[in-house]
């Protein structure tokens, strides 16, 4: 399966096929086109709206792939920041067993999580296979305090789409890149993170979050390049491992204790969202 450009599923079946190949020799591949200049095949006909983002904050969280926390960072943070006004996160494709599919939902599409006292309010498809189209939604909802944004595609991936290319580089837009505490996704957040400087993210809205994925000490390798990580991004924010979310795939409201907590007041300020509010 793959993506069309305004979002939607496209079967396998009907993906243009590369020619066919001599023995022996590599397969034709069409050239990758630098960052920020999207391929011909992601490119919109129609042109792009203005933009028109009234929210005061708006972060997105973006990963290098899969599997790399970054939902659970989007829940951190939106646990942290709903006490200080209105917030909504956006789940752009939760993923198939994603808890936030089986929410209840308003009139109004939205559902409501509650947490410490306060509430922040969740936007997601409730269907497999659905998705929104978070760069319209981002524009549509101009009435939030803070809108946390939780990507699905890679960072490359949306680098290359000039609608969220836009968006990324937009003044005062924060960027959270999520990586977990393992060699290989560290190395590819690390190419991301330098491919989304290079873009045009300033260096004081890009942060990063290192997901623990286990208990223990982290080997010298992955020390290495979380130290070269935090020399491409403005702040590198430590997430501990955290046994609810292995268990259930999300963080619930009030889980993860003290160590969660710890985490989301981390990667906040390493946002300066607070002192935004």
């Amino acid at each position: 399966m793959s993506t069309a450009p305004d979002g939607g599923w496209v079967p396998s079946g009907m993906l243009p096929t590369l020619p066919a190949t001599v023995p022996g020799q590599m397969p034709a591949q069409p050239p990758a086109p630098p960052y920020g200049c999207p391929p011909d095949s992601l490119r919109v006909s129609a042109p792009m709206p203005p933009p028109a983002r009234q929210v005061a904050d708006l972060v997105v969280v973006v990963a290098a792939g899969g599997g790399a926390g970054r939902s659970t960072a989007a829940d951190l943070l939106a646990r942290e920041l709903c006490p200080d006004g209105a917030l909504m996160l956006i789940d752009e494709a939760p993923g198939l067993f994603s808890q936030r599919r089986l929410l209840p939902r308003g009139h109004d599409g939205l559902a409501r999580l509650d947490d410490r006292g306060a509430a922040y309010w969740v936007l997601a498809p409730d269907a497999p296979m659905h998705r929104i189209d978070a760069v319209t939604a981002v524009a549509e909802y101009e009435a939030w305090r803070t809108v946390i944004v939780d990507t699905w595609d890679p960072a490359l991936y949306l680098l290359h789409n000039p609608r969220w290319h836009r968006l990324l580089t937009e003044y005062g837009v924060r960027v959270l890149l999520v990586a977990n505490s393992a060699t290989g996704p560290l190395e590819h957040a690390l190419t991301a993170a330098r491919a989304l400087r290079q873009a045009g993210v300033a260096g004081v809205d890009l942060v990063a979050a290192v997901v623990d994925t286990g208990e223990g000490r982290v080997p010298r390798r992955t020390l290495a390049r979380i130290t070269a990580l935090e020399g491409e991004c403005a702040a590198v924010t430590r997430v501990p491992f955290l046994p609810p979310v292995r268990t259930h795939g999300r963080l619930a409201p009030g889980q993860g204790g003290r160590a969660a907590q710890r985490a989301a007041i981390a990667i906040a300020d390493s946002l300066a969202l607070k002192e935004a509010a």
